[in-house]
């Protein structure tokens, strides 16, 4: 069997996620993914050398997203090797990449933000405290859209992060880099009393529940296509390894949805809005079980089948069913996407103990069935 090593760090779930894509296709081509922890920064020229040596693999895949300057194409010398997220401003000369699409991220993320009939009164933005080139487009993009809107912008450049929040026009929309400082500036709100989504609406990214669902409230965001991201990037390498060298070829990859939680969801009504609130957060800890239903959010509610109905319709516009339902089908869709569990072992796994209601209800949504919904939303990779 073949050796292919893989350079990231898998702390985080992003990372994970891009790992799972690379072993679906490695599982193809009868490799063995090899991964090679190379720490925030990525890997350094002399871990490179010493991995190679270890494993002499037949091609490498190299995930630069939070590397610094110029790709290593001479440490790997005439072995294919492919790109992940490496920096467009500093190319590699000889070597293919696979990019991640910041522009579409944003826009999905701004949709949300600053969807129509939301008041707005300013926009922001907060990246990492060390600079990276995909916080920096994200920024650029974000600013782009809140000037389309004649909203005024501002990003966070150090400093007192809870004292800079109190300073925005309000209400604002902040969109955060990443979930990890979405959580942060969610708690720094919190420090100087302004209340979300009331006063800041905040969107991260990449969709990472460690950040997004470890506090109150949960934070939206969009979760780019980081599965399809390592599925490609390993395909890119098989082409360089079979074609005997691609060149400096860029292909790019988007996200894939958007998480809605309650820090962008503005309830319509007044009082009661608690219980709407325990509502949600009853949904999304709850729906993925079996036989969870309607009787269940009302006692989260507090309150009668009937009440509860009314006060979820009032805030939301929609019913307390069809949100459950929302979450179901989210995750069915994520499970087919990026698993290859069966599809009754998936059913049974968004709450249902029999299939036949949810497959007729994933066919209304899609026009297909599970199965070829799986083989479209692969082939799209």
């Amino acid at each position: 069997m073949d050796v292919v090593l893989f350079f990231q760090s898998t702390s985080r779930k992003s990372w994970r996620v891009k790992l799972a894509g690379a072993f679906r296709f490695a599982k193809e081509r009868d490799w063995l993914v090899q991964v090679v922890e190379g720490g925030e920064s990525g890997a350094t020229e002399s871990s490179i050398r010493e991995a190679l040596a270890l494993w002499r693999p037949v091609g490498c895949l190299v995930d630069r997203a939070n590397a610094s300057g110029s790709p290593p194409d001479r440490t790997f010398g005439a072995l294919p090797a492919v790109y992940l997220d490496q920096d467009p401003a500093r190319p590699s000369e000889s070597r293919p990449c696979v990019l991640h699409d910041s522009a579409a991220t944003v826009r999905l993320a701004a949709a949300e933000l600053l969807a129509p009939g939301t008041s707005r009164s300013s926009c922001a933005f907060v990246g990492p405290r060390r600079a990276a080139f995909w916080s920096v487009e994200r920024a650029a993009a974000f600013c782009e859209a809140a000037r389309g809107r004649g909203l005024p912008f501002a990003e966070f450049e150090g400093g007192d992060l809870p004292s800079w929040l109190a300073s925005l026009a309000r209400p604002c929309a902040i969109l955060a880099a990443n979930d990890c400082e979405a959580r942060m500036v969610a708690n720094a709100a919190r420090s100087v009393g302004l209340r979300i989504p009331e006063d800041i609406s905040l969107c991260g990214v990449d969709n990472d529940e460690l950040y997004c669902e470890s506090g109150a409230p949960g934070i939206s965001s969009v979760e780019p296509d980081f599965a399809s991201a390592g599925f490609r990037l390993a395909a890119m390498l098989a082409r360089e390894i079979d074609s005997g060298g691609l060149g400096p070829v860029v292909e790019t990859y988007g996200p894939s949805r958007l998480v809605r939680r309650d820090s962008t969801r503005i309830l319509r009504c007044g009082g009661g809005g608690f219980r709407v609130r325990r509502a949600l957060e009853a949904i999304r800890e709850g729906a993925l079980r079996e036989r969870f239903g309607v009787d269940d959010v009302a006692r989260a509610m507090g309150c009668s089948r009937r009440l509860a109905t009314l006060r979820f319709r009032e805030a939301t516009g929609r019913t307390i069913l069809e949100e459950i339902l929302d979450v179901r089908f989210n995750r069915a869709c994520e499970l087919l996407r990026d698993t290859d569990k069966p599809v009754f072992l998936i059913v049974s796994e968004c709450g249902y103990a029999s299939g036949a209601f949810f497959k007729r209800h994933f066919a209304s949504r899609t026009g297909m069935t599970m199965s070829q919904w799986r083989d479209f939303a692969r082939s799209r990779t």
